[in-house]
């Protein structure tokens, strides 16, 4: 069963945002499989996708780094830590399990994709399902690709 867990600790600005959803990924979230980056009000939050539903350690370690935590299965929601970061953990995990929107830091396919490739190949082998603008051949995939969800797609604008 896939979850989507929402981390909220009042970032101010994407970079750092970027930084601590990569440092989570890196160490105690490393089976998750989409990582993102939401704009949540004047604030960013963090969201990532898993197989299955975080083990009670896992929550618990990150209430007690300060995060707000929201656990979303598609049915079930549980909220956790700080009250005052919760509603911003809640829609960085909603925004991430509907697709709405949220830029993609680690998603399937990105390791392979470094050097330049053609927009068939990306659209194929990784999770990116539409290359912006249209018509583009060909992308460099030497820096990090960051796609972000536009109306339920995992989209990367290359303008």
């Amino acid at each position: 069963m896939t979850t989507w867990l929402g981390l909220d600790a009042w970032h101010a600005d994407a970079a750092t945002a970027d930084d601590t959803a990569l440092a989570l990924h890196g160490s105690l979230l490393f089976h998750a499989n989409v990582v993102c980056v939401h704009r949540v009000e004047e604030h960013y939050a963090l969201s990532f996708r898993f197989a299955d539903d975080p083990s009670e350690n896992i929550v618990s370690t990150l209430i007690e780094r300060g995060y707000g935590v929201a656990a979303h299965n598609g049915t079930l929601q549980r909220l956790a830590g700080p009250v005052s970061l919760n509603r911003g953990a809640l829609r960085a995990a909603i925004a991430h399990r509907y697709r709405r929107e949220g830029r993609a830091l680690r998603f399937p396919g990105q390791r392979a994709l470094h050097g330049r490739y053609g927009v068939s190949d990306i659209l194929a082998f990784s999770a990116i399902e539409e290359v912006l603008p249209h018509g583009i051949k060909s992308v460099d995939a030497r820096g990090e690709l960051r796609p972000s969800f536009v109306n339920g797609k995992l989209v990367l604008d290359c303008r």
